[in-house]
C-alpha cells in the first residue's frame, strides 16, 4: 500500500490537487524573477546587503568596510545594511567578504517604499 492508496481510501480528494505542482513551480519562478530583478545593475552605487542571520550590526559594518564601501543606513534586521561604493566590483567584493545576498537598494526602496511606516 502506498501513500496514494491510503489517501484514496480515506475519502479525501481535492479537485485542486493536480494543480499543486504547477502552483509550486509558479511560486518558485516568481521568487526567482523577483530576486533577479533586484540584483544590482551596472553602475549601481547603493546596495542592500544581507549577511548571515546570526550577524550583528557591527559585523555587517565590518563586512562593508572589508569590501571597500561605506554604510549609509541599517536595515530592519541587524544583518541588513545599506551600503555605498562607486567601485563597479563592489557587489563581488561584498560576496567575498561574506554577504549572502546583495540587492539594488534603489530598486528595492522603490518596490517596498510604501511598506515603511
Amino acid at each position: 500500500m502506498n501513500a496514494m492508496d491510503s489517501v484514496r481510501r480515506s475519502g479525501w480528494h481535492s479537485p485542486w490537487a493536480p494543480l499543486l505542482p504547477a502552483a509550486l513551480l509558479l511560486l518558485v519562478s516568481l521568487a526567482g524573477l523577483l530576486v533577479v530583478g533586484l540584483l544590482p545593475a551596472e553602475g549601481a552605487s547603493q546596495y542592500a546587503v544581507l549577511g548571515p542571520p546570526w550577524s550583528r550590526t557591527g559585523e555587517m559594518f565590518a563586512l562593508v568596510d572589508t569590501a571597500g564601501g561605506a554604510v549609509l543606513d541599517t536595515g530592519g534586521w541587524r544583518n541588513v545594511v545599506i551600503a555605498h561604493s562607486g567601485d563597479p566590483g563592489f557587489a563581488s567584493a561584498l560576496y567575498r567578504a561574506g554577504a549572502w545576498l546583495v540587492l539594488d537598494a534603489v530598486t528595492l526602496r522603490g518596490c517596498l517604499g510604501g511598506l515603511a511606516s
